[in-house]
């Protein structure tokens, strides 16, 4: 039972700071495209003021950014929430609004959101312990990559009935399948937008 008690310390970091490698940008155009809608350009903002990249550190500053990303979608930004509600960063401490936004980010298919909301339910920290729960969202980040849910994956099961890892992998397979068909094009019209945008 130890190792699910470090693992949701494992699953809080923030998203990195991603953009920026490419080509560097201003801090003007940045705000500017940031302040325009673009939901990367306001989660790259989030993150500069966060760390304080080019500019003063402001956790509230990184939060409104974050805020405005994850509002349109943007699951590291909701992922970023998360953790910041979780922490009292930047936010008043609330983990009903960071399991809100852990469950967002996850239902977009980000694996350390899914890691974190599987160690909330085996821990039965924060939200009800719930193994068969927790076994699908160790499932799901570890079918992404995710290595610490790897090796929960297993760990755990072998604290469950076979009729429970059952019912978890039925869970897992059922969100994969529902994943994919959001992912699909569902008209002519969406698959050349898919193109276009991709």
């Amino acid at each position: 039972m130890r190792a699910f008690l470090y693992t949701l310390v494992l699953g809080l970091f923030l998203a990195p700071l991603t953009a920026l490698a490419q080509e560097p940008i201003s801090l003007t155009e940045l705000t500017e495209a940031a302040e325009n809608g673009d939901s990367k350009a306001q989660f790259d903002l989030g993150n500069r003021y966060l760390y304080g990249d080019g500019v003063v550190a402001d956790s509230f500053a990184a939060a409104r950014w974050f805020q405005s990303a994850a509002e349109q979608g943007n699951n590291n930004a909701q992922y970023n929430l998360g953790v910041m509600y979780m922490q009292g960063t930047g936010v008043m401490a609330d983990n009903q609004t960071a399991v809100e936004w852990f469950n967002k980010a996850a239902d977009l298919g980000d694996p350390p959101a899914q890691f974190t909301l599987a160690t909330m339910y085996a821990n039965g920290s924060i939200l009800p312990r719930d193994p068969v729960l927790a076994h699908k969202w160790f499932t799901l980040a570890a079918s992404a990559g995710h290595r610490a849910a790897e090796v929960n994956v297993i760990l755990f099961q072998e604290m469950m009935s076979n009729e429970q890892i059952v019912e978890a992998q039925r869970l897992a397979t059922q969100w994969a399948d529902d994943f994919m068909q959001r992912q699909t094009p569902k008209t002519e019209t969406d698959a050349v937008q898919l193109r276009a945008n991709g």
